[in-house]
């Protein structure tokens, strides 16, 4: 016992301590991070933990499970980013655990192989990249690990204590992020007969039915809130939410889809091997097998059920999202536990040791990159002052272009803004005189009506702007191109 704390509470402090430095060295980033903490925000304003909003109308993109857990942390810390980041810094925590029950479970055991999943989890690119962002797909990995972890168990000794934990967990997962939790686990279910052991003692129908089983459960935690969301809104949440979000995706509809081409994803898969596979002690282990890696491949297959299950699970998945038409990097962020297991098979002839110098490596060069960019990047995308100035503003403010949430959470906003497009401004200042127009993201060409407030750079080459009424707006057009006029 003592020896695996030895071996795991370190990757956990050192998880905890890059939070903590990576959120003092960057603002929260737009458009994600500003968005999803205002949703969490305007739950907490509203006192209605059923139907998320956004600049306080419906939000329908997302399901709630991750507003509840910032909510949570800030009804027990108070309202503010470490306290959203406390709940970051649980779930990330979890998948590191998780993964380490998983590899206990597929590896059984083989404690070196065990010991290595904390930092090699840690060290990985995809983990390090993800595991300070206060995004869905890491609390979607924890709960799809929940799910395995229990069909494994029950697999070797069923029980029906395993199907409802595995339905729970599934539940969660599309309180999470939705359906796409099923798609993720279908593969290595359906595969069972063929990573299947004589540690699994139930047969592949049997295996399957308690799945199924498991999928039934999993829709009681899922009614509990769409029902209740049906009845709060007449049906349009939930037809928005299942229909136009989850068949828009996949079609590529949605105009917030991201459709790309089929191999979109080819390039990115190197990057869940990152940084291991630059390493010399990794070839140097694995001279031998380089020779003939095919023959060595086949072997693997042949002789380890447990890397069956983990190739199974990752590249059906991998082909599936390939064919859906909206793709984003994150979508394969829950084949990280995958990646990572695959690692310590590929890695147990290294000590861990090692593996920790390594994975300290790649957060120390996070860090330095951080910093860097804190002191140049970084600087231009502070909404910090200009929230302070849309919460200040007594009157009424018109958000130009697209609102992602970026001053509902920083400025503590209590009711909505108006959202209009460049063609409206003079027009609203003009309807508003006691109002402030505010924009994000405009060209170093473009400015705003009335008279300007603020004038500060954003992203690498655009500006944000706040302007109020004075003077009639065609005098007082006071961005950059009026001053280069001038």
């Amino acid at each position: 016992m003592l020896r695996r704390l030895q071996t795991f509470v370190p990757p956990i402090f050192a998880l905890g301590l890059f939070i903590v430095v990576s959120a003092a060295l960057r603002p929260v980033l737009p458009p994600d991070e500003t968005r999803y903490l205002t949703v969490a925000w305007e739950m907490l304003v509203n006192r209605d933990f059923i139907v998320p909003t956004f600049n306080f109308a419906a939000y329908h993109h997302k399901p709630p499970l991750l507003f509840w857990l910032i909510d949570l942390s800030w009804a027990v810390f108070g309202v503010s980013r470490v306290a959203a980041l406390a709940t970051v810094f649980a779930v990330s925590t979890t998948v590191m655990i998780l993964t380490r029950h998983l590899a206990a479970e597929l590896f059984p055991g083989d404690d070196v192989l065990v010991a290595r999943v904390g930092w090699l989890t840690l060290g990985n690119v995809v983990f390090v990249i993800y595991a300070g962002l206060i995004l869905f797909d890491l609390l979607l990995t924890a709960c799809i690990l929940g799910a395995l972890i229990a069909l494994l168990i029950h697999a070797r000794s069923p029980s029906w204590r395993w199907i409802a934990i595995a339905g729970v967990a599934i539940g969660l997962g599309v309180l999470a992020k939705g359906p796409v939790v099923y798609l993720h686990l279908f593969w290595p279910i359906a595969a069972y007969p063929l990573w299947r052991t004589e540690r699994q003692a139930l047969a592949p129908r049997a295996f399957w039915q308690s799945a199924g089983l498991a999928v039934l459960v999993s829709l009681l935690p899922v009614a509990a809130w769409v029902v209740p969301a049906l009845v709060e809104t007449n049906g349009e949440f939930a037809r928005s939410l299942i229909w136009d979000q989850t068949a828009g995706r996949i079609s590529g509809s949605l105009s917030s889809s991201h459709a790309r081409p089929f191999w979109f994803y080819l390039p990115l898969l190197p990057i869940f091997a990152m940084p291991w596979i630059f390493s010399p002690y990794v070839w140097a282990v694995h001279k031998g097998a380089m020779k003939r890696p095919m023959a060595a491949l086949r072997e693997a297959w042949r002789s380890t059920p447990a890397l069956r299950f983990l190739i199974l699970w990752f590249v059906p998945v991998v082909a599936s999202f390939s064919l859906i038409a909206g793709k984003q990097p994150h979508y394969l962020v829950p084949l990280l536990p995958a990646a990572a297991l695959v690692s310590a098979y590929v890695m147990r002839g290294i000590s861990v040791k090692l593996i920790g110098i390594g994975a300290g490596i790649v957060l120390g060069l996070t860090i330095l990159g951080q910093a860097g960019a804190a002191l140049s990047v970084f600087l231009n995308y502070d909404l910090a002052p200009l929230a302070r100035l849309v919460a200040a503003r007594a009157g009424p403010v018109a958000f130009i272009g697209d609102y992602q949430g970026e001053f509902g959470f920083l400025g503590r906003l209590r009711r909505p803004l108006d959202v209009i497009d460049s063609a409206q401004a003079e027009r609203w200042l003009g309807e508003h005189p006691d109002g402030m127009l505010v924009a994000i993201g405009l060209r170093q060409d473009e400015g705003l009506p009335g008279r300007q407030l603020l004038d500060a750079p954003f992203a690498l080459d655009r500006h944000m702007v706040a302007s109020e009424s004075g003077l009639p707006p065609a005098a007082l057009n006071t961005g950059p191109a009026a001053d280069r006029a001038r």
